[in-house]
């Protein structure tokens, strides 16, 4: 039982309470409903804002879109969807869990409130239940954009997802492929990713984890990024050094940022990116104690704190119209250095 009954509340992935509250008396929806065609999809036209200074400044997410985030264990994936939980302007959130840690677990279904729906199998249920989880909380989010809501689904993670895929697929005989994968989980990935997206009425934005140790040729990580509308990469080498969020900007994109930003924010965000990686080029050469030629690279030496600053916050939301001001402001401050006023 699926839809605003179930706001609030916390299932397993047949749809049983995992709460206290009682028996939910919601709709039923197919869980395996198929893709809406293209033809009735709306143009991505509106951001979605997350509370997170460093995507909403310059990795834009637009309303309806497909974001994976890509980190290894211990890059602060679980805590950045917690921060984006809090801050996101969307009308309801589907969290769901497949396969993950049940103190995990625990912690999304104790902080809860009245827009959230947790969708949770636990790394010890089988492998059923785990794809289970994934496709009911879609379910979910889909049957709430059809009531008009704008729904943010987290699904952590898409990774795990495709595991339990792979277990089911293996375990029933199909030939494996690249990694070990057999062709379907693949197939199976597609569409359910492909059930995103901006509606007529309603939209389901979908973000999900990818575990990914660096390596871009995993067959999974390779796969979500064709399928998904943007990726941000998280840095163990940041978040080792206390950065949240540990977003590897320069290694993170958002294909749908400029439809929904405004010019002015798109050109700022690329400036402060080209700064970035000006800083990245000269790295090696300033640890030598090699000083920068050119002048945007000196410029950008020189507001490297500034840039820091805006890049880094705490764990509560920022609003958009600050994130605007800070990315903006350091744009003016790099100035003519890199062509801003071209």
């Amino acid at each position: 039982m699926l839809g605003t009954a179930a706001l609030g509340r916390a299932v397993d992935a047949f749809g049983s309470p995992l709460d206290d509250s009682g028996p939910i008396e919601g709709v039923r929806v197919r869980i395996d409903a198929p893709a809406v065609l293209p033809s009735q999809r709306s143009a991505i036209a509106a951001p979605l804002w997350t509370g997170v200074r460093c995507i909403d400044a310059l990795l834009t997410i637009g309303r309806g879109a497909r974001v994976g985030i890509f980190g290894a264990p211990g890059a602060g994936k679980t805590t950045l969807l917690e921060s984006i939980v809090r801050g996101t302007r969307a009308d309801a959130v589907a969290i769901g869990l497949a396969g993950e840690r049940g103190r995990e677990a625990q912690r999304w279904i104790a902080h809860r409130n009245e827009r959230t729906t947790v969708i949770c199998a636990t790394s010890d249920r089988p492998a059923q239940e785990r794809v289970r989880a994934a496709e009911i909380a879609m379910a979910q989010a889909c049957a709430l954009a059809s009531h008009g809501l704008h729904v943010l689904l987290l699904l952590d993670s898409l990774a795990r997802y495709a595991a339990a895929l792979r277990e089911i697929a293996s375990a029933s005989g199909e030939s494996v492929g690249r990694g070990g994968y057999p062709p379907s989980v693949f197939a199976r990935m597609a569409a359910l990713v492909e059930r995103a997206g901006a509606f007529e009425r309603g939209s389901v934005t979908l973000i999900a984890t990818v575990l990914n140790d660096g390596d871009d040729r995993d067959p999974v990580s390779e796969s979500s990024r064709s399928l998904l509308d943007g990726h941000v990469q998280l840095s163990p080498r940041l978040a080792h050094a206390g950065r949240f969020p540990a977003i590897d900007v320069l290694r993170s994109s958002s294909r749908t940022m400029d439809a929904v930003a405004c010019p002015s924010h798109v050109r700022a965000a690329h400036l402060v990116r080209a700064a970035l990686g000006a800083l990245e080029r000269s790295e090696d050469a300033r640890a030598l104690g090699l000083e920068p030629a050119d002048a945007g690279t000196q410029t950008a030496v020189a507001l490297e704190p500034a840039i820091e600053a805006m890049l880094r916050q705490g764990r509560e939301p920022v609003a958009p119209a600050a994130s605007l001001e800070a990315v903006c402001q350091t744009a003016d401050m790099l100035g003519e250095a890199y062509g801003y006023y071209d």
